[in-house]
């Protein structure tokens, strides 16, 4: 009890190091919490990004489509019955559903060309399913059987395009004959998405169809749904019953894609860049600790003349430097909660901040981003503080102890 109530005291009598040493803790935990808390909420950003505007939470697709989606061929197309669209709408927990026809395409405004991929939609349908009706900046939708399209803001400025312009796609039809498609741009996007900001042209579904000699058929069917925690098992239970109309049909979630196994990848990623503050702030602790240490010898001198044991001024060292890392990890964590509880609530606007538009470079943010919690993170850095500051009090503190109290009393 002694050496514990020597240890608090040695907090309070060496104050300003004690403080020090907190703020350097705290400043290392509230960096921590900050960067884990903005970066899960650009990567939560970006799977509603891209569940927003490109991939929806489920797809119905061909089996052997699906396999080479990114090929974007005119193979393994499939008819759907009405009826069940319908049912497939009604069915609990999915809020709406669409037909989408895929191609490639080369958009050509008259002098320049570039490769896009074009989407066949049905409006009405695909603006249940995606967020794009707010995000018009020119011009709106068309309206199925109308010659025009929908491109992206970014696209349509690469190409010195703009509403009422006319463009060409030329596309390769099902007979593996060359087609062109011209028509009137309808509208501009820009979304917080940048595959849709760049490379994609949405035309009416019958017209996409017509041109690319496919009937009826489509390349899949995105649906919403309430949840996008339940995508899994609403897949399951839909493939179930879709086997039954068509066994070449499958239902596959968001949480498939390969869009998101690289934002899966990027989490990884975070966890090493967040490693490395925390190694950074670790060898600040130490350091921190062992000048301590020495700028104390003299007080540990007179701590074994007066018969102290080496592990006793251990002990009482030890535990002086976990109630550093205590008061630093909880002035860290209060640090941490109202920081990440502004951001939250009002968000970061890097485009007011850098004056750029984040979506132009490739990046999922279009206006604000807002911080995500993470409880975990908190008591995992927090935990992380107090054992960084005992363990990095044990060895400073066994060679000053084990110094012979004559040299340790005079050490200049």
């Amino acid at each position: 009890m002694f050496l514990t109530k020597l240890a608090i005291k040695n907090l309070v009598r060496h104050r300003n190091r004690s403080i020090f040493t907190s703020i350097i803790i705290a400043m290392a935990i509230l960096i921590y919490i900050f960067f884990d808390s903005l970066i899960g909420g650009m990567s939560e950003l970006s799977y509603e990004t891209i569940i927003d505007y490109e991939s929806a939470h489920l797809q119905i697709v061909d089996k052997n489509y699906w396999e080479a989606k990114d090929e974007l061929a005119l193979d393994n197309l499939f008819t759907i019955d009405e009826r069940v669209l319908e049912g497939v709408k009604n069915l609990t927990g999915i809020l709406a559903g669409s037909r989408e026809l895929n191609f490639s395409a080369l958009l050509s405004n008259g002098i320049d060309n570039l490769p896009v991929m074009g989407k066949g939609i049905i409006p009405e349908e695909y603006l249940k399913v995606f967020a794009l009706e707010k995000q018009f900046v020119e011009g709106d939708i068309f309206q199925p059987g109308d010659y025009k399209a929908v491109l992206g803001k970014r696209l349509a400025e690469l190409l010195d395009l703009g509403v009422g312009d006319y463009i060409t796609l030329l596309v390769k039809d099902n007979n593996n004959t060359f087609n062109t498609i011209d028509v009137e741009i309808a509208g501009l996007l820009h979304t917080s998405n940048p595959n849709v900001n760049q490379n994609i042209v949405y035309l009416p579904l019958d017209l996409a169809q017509q041109a690319l000699s496919v009937g009826e058929q489509v390349s899949k069917i995105l649906i919403r749904i309430e949840n996008k925690d339940q995508a899994s098992r609403l897949a399951e239970e839909l493939g179930l019953n879709l086997i039954k109309a068509n066994s070449n049909l499958a239902v596959y979630s968001w949480e498939e894609l390969e869009a998101f196994s690289f934002l899966g990848a990027a989490v990884l990623e975070k966890q090493v860049i967040l490693a490395i503050i925390l190694v950074i702030a670790a060898i600040a602790i130490i350091n921190t600790v062992i000048l301590a240490a020495l700028e104390r010898l003299e007080e540990i001198g007179m701590m074994k003349a007066m018969g102290l044991q080496n592990r006793e001024i251990v002990y009482t060292f030890v535990l002086e430097s976990t109630g550093i890392g205590i008061i630093g990890g909880i002035i860290g964590i209060v640090l941490g909660i109202i920081t990440i509880w502004f951001l939250s609530v009002y968000g970061m606007d890097f485009e007011a901040l850098y004056g750029v538009d984040m979506a132009s470079f490739g990046l999922p943010i279009l206006g604000k981003i807002y911080a995500a919690w993470n409880p975990a993170a908190f008591i995992e850095v927090f935990v992380f503080g107090v054992l960084v500051s005992l363990l990095a009090s044990i060895l400073p503190a066994y060679w000053a102890a084990d110094k012979d109290p004559v040299e340790s009393i005079y050490h200049r």
